[in-house]
């Protein structure tokens, strides 16, 4: 079968971490036999590249074809970012019915990805899917950047609302999308749960990067190496744990040594920079190139997960840095909040602020490498990206 995917944000791991869901899925449809062509939006804040510039307007790897559609650049939540969105549904209309289809894999978070796909198949037929990745504009709305007054939330509602009927079937990478569908009065009759899965390979045959040896150089080696890689951007709960090391005395936090690598957004990193310049034992560096994060992973101790308050039900549920946590087998200290898979593990040792400096003593203290052991096992069990493409191919060709 001929399969598009649409996913103004998708990647490839020489591109970084992020959104590389859709080139796992498609490698595999393509070992199957099938045709997969990805459309993917010249410009994406997750790189902060064109991919017109790097690998031209078409190219493939591993057999995975990619469609470059013309997007305009942005910066953050801004309304450059919603044209950049219209932009992937205009430019990628004379595209996308060049070829014949017939699969249309249409991913969010914007929901203009959704309109592209229902505009292909009123042309040309074709079974559409809609994917929801980021839940939209529900997630905006708990992460409080706009209102379900607003008039993006409206937008999207009413588009929520006009495609989800139309489609053959719904892929989420949450669990639960009960509260989202009943708020919207819609009731799609076909639903999968297909998170995102972690490459297992990568962390049995692990690459030597000379980026990773330059990262390390550059901190004291006699300390308690705490890492966090991830985007280094407001709700991801950077500053909220920076604050909370400011107030452990300084006998303490001066054992460890805390590293922070990834993307991030220049404003929001320099004000972090400033506010806690007293924070000596802190470091960050830009982000590494996904092959080189198992490497990473194996130098240091332990792993750092935060995150902002959130009312969501599952908070990460699909984060590429948390599954690649797990798969490393490392430690992994994290913050405590409800609904985390490494609640579901029991495979971190959790914080707070009112416990971390307690924590941070304990870790001086105590082994605890059998927690990163139970994380590896679970990803094995239930994230193994061939398990999760099987349980997406029959839900598609059923």
């Amino acid at each position: 079968m001929n399969i598009a995917i649409l996913n103004h944000y998708a990647s490839i791991p020489e591109m970084g971490s992020s959104e590389t869901r859709h080139f796992e899925l498609a490698k595999r449809f393509v070992k199957d036999g099938h045709s997969v062509d990805v459309y993917v939006g010249d410009f994406s804040h997750l790189s902060g590249k064109r991919w017109s510039e790097t690998f031209g307007w078409r190219f493939s790897k591993e057999g995975v074809n990619f469609i470059v559609v013309k997007t305009r650049e942005y910066s953050g939540n801004s309304l450059s970012r919603l044209l950049s969105s219209y932009d992937y549904y205009k430019n990628g209309k004379k595209l996308v019915v060049q070829r014949e289809y017939d699969v249309i894999i249409a991913s969010s978070p914007h929901p203009f990805s959704w309109s592209l796909g229902w505009y292909y198949v009123k042309k040309k037929k074709g079974k559409l899917f809609l994917e929801i990745r980021d839940v939209w504009p529900d997630d905006l709305v708990e992460l409080g950047s706009i209102s379900y007054s607003h008039p993006v939330s409206k937008l999207f509602d009413f588009m929520c609302k006009k495609y989800y009927p139309k489609a053959d079937g719904i892929i989420s990478l949450v669990p639960d999308l009960s509260r989202h569908f009943e708020r919207l009065r819609v009731h799609p009759e076909r639903f999968v749960f297909v998170p995102n899965g972690v490459d297992l390979s990568r962390f049995e045959n692990y690459e030597h990067c000379p980026r990773v040896e330059e990262i390390l150089s550059r901190v004291p080696q006699n300390k308690m190496k705490v890492l966090y890689a991830g985007s280094i951007v407001p709700h991801n709960g950077v500053k909220e744990f920076l604050e909370m090391l400011s107030g452990v005395k300084e006998d303490t936090r001066e054992k460890f040594v805390f590293i922070f690598v990834g993307p991030s957004q220049p404003d929001y990193l320099e004000e972090l920079k400033k506010t806690f310049r007293n924070l000596r034992n802190v470091f960050f560096f830009d982000p590494v190139p996904k092959k080189c994060v198992p490497s990473l992973f194996q130098k240091v101790d332990f792993l750092l997960f935060t995150l902002s308050p959130t009312k969501m039900a599952h908070p990460a549920v699909s984060s590429y840095k948390v599954l690649d946590y797990m798969a490393s087998g490392k430690p992994v200290l994290c913050i405590d909040v409800e609904g985390i898979l490494f609640k579901e593990t029991n495979g971190a040792i959790f914080f707070n602020e009112r416990n971390l400096e307690e924590v941070l003593e304990d870790l001086l203290k105590k082994d605890y490498s059998h927690l990163g052991l139970k994380n590896r096992e679970y990803v094995e069990r239930e994230r193994d990206w061939s398990r999760l493409y099987e349980k997406l191919k029959e839900f598609i060709f059923s």
